[in-house]
């Protein structure tokens, strides 16, 4: 509580706890926006530095960097950083006139702030460059910054009287390429690496990532030291990078392309450095315009294709597990109604048998043998209902692991068929995820039907092996066989199992031979089952 107004001290120390501890967090975010411009305005007079070292001889700048930083820097933090931008650029402002040099600071600051609003409007916070839309909102942005940029230097240069009207459109297009040039550089580096790393560049990835680096490296030397038109073979490793690696690699190769091309032209070597300086900074502008373009575009494409890829393998996830969950519900039905109607049919024929011997009718009559016959029809039907239920929900697929399904679905077959059926394999659960437990339980029961109609065996197989990260099933009999070459035995049922195979991402292999049998091995990759 203040006791004394006119008392300064009384006043400094007449803050309760409570107010310090709301004051407390101000200081903090002030101290933080504070130390956001200096940052990011140090940032922009650097990358600004870097690009009037890479300058060519005379006033032409083949690229800026600064716009992009800036540009960048809005719109992943807010626009209220903008300060930051004329602090920087007012820092490396030239020897011009005093309106000259405000005008083109002016003009620069307009420039990243509508880039950033403009990417902020047509690509959503935070994008990532892997939509080819994104690539297209963050090619408009720069585009109409740069316009801007371009137009308000043109007029600044003008009306300070360093600009002639004649040069007037030469000039606006080397500061549009230069600016544009810079933002393609530095925007989409920045969005692609201000997110989790992809796993391209983890375990392996990385040493081929230094490779695709080292190659960008190596290509852009040898072609921009030479006299010959060769610039244009580092292409492939761009290529590379974005096949490969993504939004995250083509931005990092189109950047080390950008400094390198720009460094060694400066140098005056190259196929660029043969021409005036103006056509000179015309073409290698063009250059870097072109391959981030074309690059980042592939990339984009890449991306879409790959999250194309893997919502079309959830969805066959999706319509898998639909599809075993409404098998289950048919076999609940079918067990709970038709199987219990059979069940109800057969107890109430044998009343009824107990009931006519009680009556003193004959057991070898018509009624009796009609009887007879009506329950053999009735145990049979619920014997076939019930081997229909099993393979719609096999039960122990769930409970006790493939092996032991299989083992109870070969004793099933065996015993309907009278052919013997081996099973071989490790009872403990496989390291396979439960949906690819089941395409495998699926497998064999369609190489086993194949079997018993096809085969004319006396005897078959099941091996089951999980080592090595691969699980394998082979299925393999000792019937008639068929051979592979006469275009035999590749049938819907072949068809399908290569289909359940490759759906998990392994391979099946069918050996046969007329006379000796056949065996169906399929191949797939082990996965940790989920905890």
């Amino acid at each position: 509580m203040v006791t004394n107004s006119d008392s300064p001290a009384v006043i400094s120390t007449a803050v309760t706890v409570g107010d310090a501890a709301v004051s407390a967090p101000r200081l903090t975010t002030g101290a933080r926006y504070v130390g956001g411009i200096v940052a990011l305005a140090l940032a922009y007079y650097a990358a600004g530095q870097a690009s009037l070292a890479l300058q060519y001889t005379g006033p032409v700048s083949a690229i800026w960097l600064p716009a992009g930083v800036a540009a960048a820097a809005l719109y992943r933090a807010g626009l209220r950083y903008w300060p930051a931008a004329v602090i920087g650029d007012i820092a490396l402002a030239g020897s011009q006139p005093v309106g000259t040099s405000l005008g083109i600071t002016a003009g620069n600051v307009i420039e990243v702030i509508v880039i950033a609003v403009l990417m902020g409007r047509l690509i959503g916070p935070r994008a990532a460059l892997d939509r080819l839309d994104h690539v297209s909102g963050v090619l408009v942005a720069i585009a109409a910054g740069a316009s801007i940029s371009a137009t308000v230097a043109a007029v600044s240069m003008r009306s300070g009287g360093i600009l002639t009207v004649g040069d007037a459109p030469a000039f606006w297009r080397s500061w549009w390429l230069a600016d544009a040039s810079g933002s393609l550089v530095v925007i989409p580096l920045a969005l692609a690496w201000m997110r989790p790393r992809s796993p391209a560049w983890r375990g392996r990835g990385v040493w081929e990532g230094i490779a695709m680096m080292a190659t960008v490296v190596a290509l852009s030397i040898v072609a921009l030291t030479r006299e010959l038109e060769l610039q244009y073979m580092v292409f492939p490793a761009l290529i590379w990078a974005a096949l490969r690696f993504g939004p995250e690699g083509a931005t990092l190769a189109v950047t080390t392309a950008a400094v390198l091309t720009v460094s060694i032209t400066a140098g005056e070597e190259g196929a660029f450095t043969e021409q005036p300086i103006t056509d000179s900074a015309l073409n290698t502008q063009l250059y870097i315009a072109v391959a981030a373009i074309t690059t980042l575009c592939l990339a984009a494409i890449v991306a879409e294709w790959r999250r194309g890829a893997e919502a079309l393998a959830e969805a066959k996830r999706h319509e898998g597990r639909q599809a075993a969950n409404e098998r289950q519900r048919i076999a609940r039905d079918l067990h709970d109604s038709v199987s219990q109607s059979l069940f109800s049919t057969g107890l109430h024929v044998r009343s009824a048998e107990r009931a006519l011997l009680a009556e003193g009718v004959d057991p070898g009559g018509p009624l009796a043998k009609e009887l007879g016959r009506v329950k053999q029809t009735t145990a049979a039907a619920l014997a076939e209902m019930r081997a229909l239920v099993f393979e719609l929900r096999p039960g122990a697929l769930a409970e006790d692991g493939l092996v032991v399904a299989l083992e109870k679905h070969a004793s099933a077959v065996s015993a309907r068929e009278e052919l013997p059926i081996a099973v071989d394999g490790p009872h403990e659960r496989l390291p396979v995820a439960p949906e690819a437990e089941e395409q495998l339980y699926r497998l064999t029961q369609e190489a086993l039907a194949n079997v018993v109609k096809h085969a004319s065996a006396s005897a078959a197989t099941i091996t089951v092996i999980a080592a090595d990260e691969i699980v394998e099933i082979a299925i393999s009999d000792d019937g008639r066989g068929f051979d592979p070459d006469a275009g035999l035995g590749e049938g819907f049922g072949l068809r399908s199992m290569r289909a359940r195979v490759a759906e998990l991402g392994g391979g099946l292999e069918v050996a046969s031979s007329p006379l000796r049998g056949t065996i169906v091995r399929a191949r797939v990759p082990a996965r940790l089952r989920p905890r």
